[in-house]
């Protein structure tokens, strides 16, 4: 009995920490269930956001190897291994190569040289004073700018995106008008790396192309609201079950508001760089987050499609308080949205869940009688 409250003390300590104001905060320690994001999801999102960031593949591959130096229980984000450690999880790289990779990584803000007077990379505590010296390469710059590196990931996410589509824009175009007398010129810029203001201003000397498509953004139809209903308030979403296998129309509101939202999901919050305060930011923001949990844009606007633009973003946002149970959360996602798990799949009753847990959290006893 001892034992499960004083479980119960720490998961409410574990709360009040999450939850509290970034002043109010205790330097608690860092760990594997704290809201990091695990290894290779952060290499992914660099990889997505390195055309921005211009980092090379190897460059990102010298930064993994840092990253498999870092404890998964710790309170610092500081490398102690020596050149030689890194060269070997490097694959055996030169030490020239690696001390440039290094140079590269701080130009861009990922990391920071915290040298001794001797060059060597150790720690000294002073148990006396309650201090400690660390000297090493100091990754804290990349946790710091999480969210900053996820939004350019979603950036270079989406002009990729526009790339392939004016390429492949172009080559019909070329193809239904071989005669033309710039043809032979744009066929170069297919076999190029080009960007997307370089196709556009090609297109643009080009005869247009008549599309028979249709658009790929989801219709949200406007709310009805019946005059005897009262309309939710702002911040307030408003959700209608129907049960069909009790006979009849029996219907079933939810609703929750914002607040409930972000008390449900405050490792969401973490990362938030700005205030959320209307329905926009909640879907601003979990395209934010998307990426730094493994879901692509493709996968993503499959969700929208099947769930709509708030229920995939409220499935992110709750995803992100289970990610350290999931294995790969980006498949998990795609599941539970447009995969097997998707037919009696409800994103509104995720949000239910988190919150009856904080409940149950805090109805926890904090001291021993």
């Amino acid at each position: 009995m001892a034992l499960r409250l004083s479980a119960c003390r720490d998961d409410i300590m574990a709360f009040i920490q999450v939850t509290a104001s970034q002043g109010q905060r205790h330097p608690l320690p860092l760990s594997a269930d704290n809201s990091l994001p695990e290894r290779h999801v952060l290499i992914e999102t660099l990889r997505k956001a390195a055309p921005l960031l211009g980092i090379k593949p190897s460059v990102l591959t010298t930064l993994d190897a840092m990253l498999s130096c870092l404890a998964p229980k710790r309170n610092h984000h500081v490398v102690f291994a020596s050149n030689a450690t890194l060269a070997f999880r490097r694959n055996g790289i030169t030490d020239r190569t690696l001390r440039r990779h290094v140079e590269m990584l701080r130009d861009a803000g990922l990391l920071e040289r915290r040298d001794s007077p001797n060059r060597k990379r150790f720690t000294r505590h002073n148990t006396t004073e309650g201090t400690t010296l660390r000297f090493g390469l100091d990754l804290a710059p990349l946790f710091t700018r999480l969210a900053e590196f996820s939004a350019l990931a979603s950036q270079a996410t989406a002009e990729q995106e526009q790339v392939r589509y004016l390429r492949c824009l172009l080559r019909s175009t070329l193809h239904a008008h071989p005669e033309h007398p710039m043809a032979l010129e744009a066929a170069k810029y297919l076999r190029r790396k080009t960007d997307v203001a370089t196709l556009k201003f090609i297109l643009s000397e080009l005869p247009e192309m008549r599309l028979e498509a249709e658009s790929d953004q989801p219709s949200v139809p406007a709310p009805e609201s019946k005059p005897n209903e009262t309309a939710a308030t702002n911040g307030q979403y408003v959700r209608h079950h129907h049960n069909s296998n009790k006979e009849g129309t029996d219907t079933k509101r939810t609703a929750f508001t914002l607040t409930d939202l972000k008390s449900a999901c405050p490792e969401a919050m973490q990362y938030a760089v700005s205030p959320i305060e209307t329905v926009e930011d909640v879907l601003a923001h979990a395209q934010t987050l998307a990426p730094m949990l493994g879901i692509d844009s493709a996968n993503y606007k499959t969700a929208q499609a099947h769930v709509g633009p708030l229920g995939a973003a409220i499935t992110v946002w709750s995803l992100l308080q289970y990610h350290n149970r999931i294995r790969s959360v980006g498949a998990y996602f795609r599941s539970l949205t447009s995969g097997s798990k998707s037919t009696n799949f409800d994103p509104f009753i995720l949000i239910q869940q988190l919150r009856k847990q904080h409940r149950t959290a805090w109805d926890c006893p904090r001291t021993i009688t």
